[in-house]
């Protein structure tokens, strides 16, 4: 029951962790600009926090935290390739800048290099041993590349080393879900919505567990609260309406396979395989 019902709902898995801005100190009269760039953020001010960034590596060519900061800002933006290009002015300039390596990871692997991401990662936390964040990227990282037992090791060590990072708790959720460890995965999305309960990613992943367990109402509740926190992820409004097509509430399946399509019809295909899996479940079970 619970391997045929979570292979029709959409697993979300985050992308690679980045560190956050990091502030500079000096008596120069133009040096507000470095850590103001980064004082919007994470507001959604990113063309006055961007203008505040140039201006701050205009004045500061030589400063590896400008170049961080702006890079820190293009990437949340989605701007990967300039982005790409502050983290390595950054780190030509502060060689052993653990941050930036750690950002630079994210990059290579959302454009799917995933090699490089780990070289990134592995660099990090030679710089830093301390840098849980670069762990439990490095866990996803190893975890695409099939080492399951070293990705659980470093998302281990990341919660070790901040047992309040609420992305080490999620991955390692991720991870012992898509093997089948749902008690695990479950304990792992409840204390990361404990620690961060914005996070709209940790309700679908724990209502996918619900539905596999069968506790639909619950897994609704979940579903619910991450359209409240994200109304245009699709996947999303796919898993709902697999949940109320599995409690044959057709009208509101309906209702949210449709509003699926209209945020991605990409997902067409996918979505109609998966309900053609629940009705054919569901038949077996009359």
């Amino acid at each position: 029951m619970h391997k045929t019902f979570l292979s029709a709902l959409v697993l979300i898995v985050i992308a690679l962790n980045i560190s956050v801005a990091e502030a500079q100190t000096s008596s120069n009269v133009s040096e507000p600009y470095v850590n103001r760039g980064t004082s919007w953020f994470p507001s959604d001010d990113f063309e006055r926090a961007l203008k505040d960034s140039n201006i701050a590596v205009t004045f500061h060519p030589n400063s590896a935290t400008a170049y961080y900061n702006r890079g820190l800002l293009l990437q949340a933006r989605g701007d990967l390739e300039r982005a790409f290009a502050d983290y390595n002015k950054a780190i030509d300039i502060k060689p052993r800048y653990a941050s930036a390596y750690n950002n630079r990871a994210g990059i290579h692997y959302a454009l799917g290099r995933v090699d490089e991401a780990l070289a990134d990662c592995n660099r990090a936390i030679e710089i830093d041993s301390h840098h849980a964040v670069s762990y439990t990227n490095r866990g996803v990282v190893r975890s695409a590349k099939g080492d399951f037992e070293g990705a659980l090791s470093d998302h281990n060590k990341a919660i070790r080393l901040n047992s309040k990072l609420p992305t080490a708790y999620f991955n390692r959720g991720v991870l012992q879900l898509t093997r089948g460890e749902l008690q695990s995965a479950l304990a792992d999305f409840d204390r990361t919505i404990e620690i961060a309960p914005g996070l709209s990613m940790a309700y679908v992943n724990r209502g996918s567990i619900k539905v596999a367990y069968g506790q639909l109402t619950a897994a609704i509740a979940d579903y619910d609260r991450a359209v409240s926190l994200t109304p245009l992820m699709a996947e999303v409004y796919q898993n709902r309406g697999i949940a109320y097509l599995l409690m044959r509430r057709d009208v509101e399946a309906e209702r949210d396979f449709a509003h699926c399509l209209d945020l991605n019809i990409s997902i067409k295909p996918s979505l109609e395989y998966a309900i053609k899996a629940v009705k054919k479940r569901l038949l077996v079970k009359q």
